[in-house]
């Protein structure tokens, strides 16, 4: 098997695994509308980057990750148990911001989508088109 695709295999693993994990296990608070978006997984599957992301705007980033951080050996133990890989990659939480900007392209689409509608362009029989 090639490691690209074993590599593969484990990241998407580790995010089926650590989704339910994540957001029914645990009980901390600052983590408690955390969503896993991305995992990548090292070539020696000895490190894995997990890309998060929180709903809830009132628990700061620098809490959520710690949050998050303070979970981590009880999530690798339960990675350990569930997945059956003889070694548990390190788990690296990064936040990840890119919901809020697709988010936030999405709004100022809407607004433009909007404008143009309240005010379409005139268009005149006379005019000729820029060449």
């Amino acid at each position: 098997m090639s490691s690209e695709i074993r590599q593969q295999r484990v990241a998407e693993l580790l995010f089926e695994e650590l989704t339910i994990m994540v957001s029914g296990e645990l009980s901390d608070p600052r983590v408690s509308l955390a969503e896993i978006i991305k995992v990548d997984i090292s070539k020696d599957l000895r490190n894995a980057k997990v890309y998060v992301h929180h709903g809830d705007e009132s628990v700061p980033r620098r809490d959520f990750l710690k949050g998050l951080q303070h979970a981590t050996p009880w999530l690798r133990g339960q990675l350990a148990l569930r997945c059956g890989l003889r070694v548990v990659p390190e788990l690296y939480f990064s936040y990840d911001d890119a919901p809020e900007r697709i988010a936030r392209v999405d709004e100022l689409l809407r607004q433009i989508a909007s404008e143009r509608a309240a005010n379409p362009p005139k268009i005149d029989g006379d005019s000729q088109p820029p060449a």
